[in-house]
Formats: C-alpha cells, structure tokens, sequence
C-alpha cells in the first residue's frame, strides 16, 4: 500500500530492515542481553513495518514489549524486563504471529482497534496513563493538558508527558495520538516523523 504521506520538509525516510537477517537479530540480542542464564521465559522477534522495524518480546499469553529497533533506550529496557521475568531469546509465540497480523491490518488501513493481551511493566501512575491512552479512538488526537483533565489531575501535564514518553508498546498503546495544546507534534520517541506518518495513516491531517 502506498500511504502518501505529505511531510512537506521533512519526507519520509527511506526505511530499511534494522537487522540483515536472523543471525544478525540473534547477535543483537546477546549484545544487548550480555550472559543470561536458564530456559527463555520471553521470546524477541522483529517485525517490519513502513515505518520501520520493530522488536516485539512475547510470552505465550501476552505482549510485554514493542518499540523500534532503533530507539536507543531499548536494549535498557530489554536488561530490564529480562531481570524481571527472565531470560529473552530470539523466537516467536502465538502472540507474536497475532500481533503481526493486526500490524500488517492496521497499516493496510483495514484494522482500527487491536486485540493482544498485554503485561505493563511500570509504576501505578504510569499504567493508568497507558490505560487512559487506550481508550483514544483511532484517528482522533488529544493533549497532555486534556488527558490530564480527562485523569482528574489537571495539574499533572508534565508527569503525564513522561509517562506517555516511557510507553514500551509502540502503535498498540496509541502515544503518537498525543499532541501539543497547539496542534503541533511534540516529541515521540520513535521521531516526529514517524509519529506523523501514523497520524496522517489514521486520516488526521
């Protein structure tokens, strides 16, 4: 599908595979995990996209991760969540097969509303942010000011941005929806470009 994306200045990047195969996934795995000792209780696999790959990490039931290859806080998180639950190997679950299917849908313009069961690992502040940034609807936009109000704590927009900045689950837990009092795109953690290009993806400019 050719989504046009008018980015007037700033064109869309040409988007290539972050990783040449499984080999180099698997190595990139070691690099960021270091040692890791016992049977894998998570399972990492990446998932091309038009606007770039993504690395999901799964378990049988749920999702507990998904953020871009190239977001420089991922191997961090990954230490993270593999210190919490344990050891993250190269490998795919049901899970993870459901969750490239409703991508493929929702960047074909044929899915709105995902359904894959998720883990959030944060504090209690931050998953009731998340939870909130669930309930936007497909296409529609809101500010931090708004959602805060929206929370019953109108004077949390700052702690609101960044819980909304320290979202694990890309696309799913929709944060690119979140914009400026004034329209404009404030910072996404994936780049203001990608945030635009699903934006626009869900008809909002």
């Amino acid at each position: 599908m050719q989504l046009g994306f008018d980015l007037g200045a700033d064109p869309l990047p040409k988007v290539e595979p972050a990783f040449s195969g499984a080999q180099a996934f698997s190595m990139a795995i070691s690099d960021w995990m270091g040692p890791q000792k016992g049977a894998a209780k998570l399972f990492a696999h990446p998932i091309e996209t038009h606007v770039g790959t993504l690395v999901a990490i799964c378990d049988a039931t749920h999702l507990h991760l998904l953020e871009f290859a190239d977001r420089k806080e991922l191997p961090k998180e990954m230490a993270k969540l593999g210190a919490l639950i344990g050891t993250i190997a190269p490998g795919q679950t049901r899970i993870t097969r459901d969750l490239q299917e409703q991508l493929s849908a929702y960047f074909d313009g044929t899915l709105e509303n995902f359904n894959i069961p998720m883990t959030l690992h944060g504090t209690d502040f931050t998953k009731t942010v998340w939870r909130a940034l669930l309930e936007l609807p497909f296409g529609k936009t809101t500010s931090y000011g708004d959602l805060s109000i929206t929370l019953g704590n109108p004077t949390a927009t700052r702690a609101i941005a960044r819980a909304n900045g320290a979202n694990q689950i890309a696309i799913v837990i929709p944060c690119h929806r979140v914009i400026g009092a004034d329209g404009s795109l404030t910072g996404y953690a994936g780049g203001l470009w990608r945030k635009r290009a699903l934006l626009e993806l869900e008809g909002v400019f």
